[in-house]
């Protein structure tokens, strides 16, 4: 079934209306629906609905609503901060994690990142991000869309992070856990954070503030993962404990 995202849609309506440029440009011209074809519609919040299309023009998609469901989240909420990586890779990571449950993805300004955002430019990569959110969560069947933060520091996130989450950090020094006997510990966590390092790992000193804050050093396994490498695997092993 083809998947719209309507976030500001009515879903106790009959009749629901796809006004997205982006959106009645996939079902027309990419598409090329017609009337009476079926189609699913979700807010990116919990609410799907089911129905087919009414009628089509240039400004809007008119679907008559068969049944609606609303889906509630499973397990801890999953917060993903990242360090900022090098070209494309983080839309990459954003799929991926959008793929694994993620809820919250922060991208993360440390000591050691390499690339910078701002002005204009940031704010066509945060659409942007939106963006690849969105269209994973169509593809992987969400119910929710994660939210994707503005870029923030490494001290205001681990500030904020380390007061409402448990606060876990995959580290490359001192004395480690396995994530998955961490996992074990938590008595049931209403959300957990992760937060991973750059392409030159965080600092010595960002690593005694975590420490300081109460944050959790874990390992992933004896070699050394990229950025995009180590985000994927502690959402897919949270994913796996907490909502299979």
């Amino acid at each position: 079934m083809h998947r719209f995202y309507c976030p500001d849609a009515n879903f106790t309506s009959k009749h629901i209306p796809i006004t997205s440029k982006d959106e009645l440009h996939h079902l027309r011209d990419v598409l090329r629906l017609k009337k009476n074809a079926q189609v699913d519609l979700f807010d990116g919040k919990g609410r799907e609905a089911s129905g087919s299309l009414l009628s089509i023009t240039s400004q809007k998609a008119e679907v008559k609503i068969l049944s609606v469901k609303e889906s509630k989240r499973q397990g801890p909420l999953l917060i993903l901060a990242c360090a900022l990586p090098k070209k494309s890779k983080f839309e990459f990571i954003i799929e991926k994690a959008t793929e694994l449950g993620v809820d919250e993805i922060i991208p993360l300004q440390t000591q050691r990142t390499e690339k910078n955002l701002n002005g204009n430019r940031l704010v066509k990569k945060l659409s942007r991000y939106q963006t690849v959110a969105v269209n994973a969560a169509k593809q992987s069947q969400r119910s929710f869309v994660p939210v994707i933060h503005p870029v923030t520091d490494f001290p205001s996130t681990l500030d904020l992070l380390t007061k409402t989450t448990r606060t876990i950090i995959p580290s490359l020094r001192g004395k480690r856990e396995n994530i998955l006997n961490v996992f074990k510990k938590l008595k049931s966590p209403k959300a957990i954070s992760f937060l991973i390092g750059p392409e030159g790992d965080f600092a010595p000193e960002e690593y005694e503030r975590a420490e300081s804050s109460g944050c959790i050093a874990v390992t992933l396994g004896e070699t050394i993962l990229k950025v995009e490498t180590a985000a994927i695997c502690t959402l897919s092993c949270a994913n796996l404990f907490f909502r299979a």
